[in-house]
């Protein structure tokens, strides 16, 4: 009986890890690609926007800085991550109208930018407050181009 369920085991995880091989060889699409370098990057500037307001709450203007200094140089790289038309692979929130009026997404990027680049100005902490920046930054795109949760 034990080796029954031993062969059982063995056959099921050899059968396991088969499919995980074949589902690894499949490369992703180009699109897949973009929505995976946006993602990430929206998770990471998210996670920089915390950190810039964990070192207001310490008065840390050093630790500010340099996350000021990343979430710029995050912000330049956001285009980038649309620039496949229509890439709205499963999972994605962008709309189709971010490259239907390709321009204004670009133009609101832009803001975003510099915006962003206005954090890294050394005085920037004290008037630093973070749903305003994510209002005025981030949900000009949200509000127009991103699917709502």
């Amino acid at each position: 009986m034990h080796v029954l369920i031993r062969s059982l085991v063995v056959t099921a995880l050899t059968l396991s890890f088969s499919s995980i091989g074949f589902a690894q060889d499949k490369q992703p699409t180009p699109e897949e690609r973009a929505y995976k370098f946006r993602t990430s990057l929206f998770q990471t500037f998210a996670w920089k926007l915390g950190q810039l307001a964990q070192a207001k709450g310490r008065d840390d203007q050093p630790a500010f800085s340099q996350h000021a200094k990343d979430l710029a140089y995050l912000s330049t790289l956001i285009e980038e991550g649309f620039a496949i038309d229509n890439s709205i692979p499963e999972g994605s929130s962008a709309k189709a109208e971010i490259w239907e009026d390709f321009a204004d997404f670009k133009d609101k990027a832009s803001n975003l930018t510099t915006l962003s680049q206005g954090l890294t100005d050394a005085d920037a902490m004290a008037g630093f407050d973070p749903r305003d920046f994510g209002s005025k930054a981030c949900g000009t795109c949200h509000r127009e181009y991103k699917v709502k949760d």
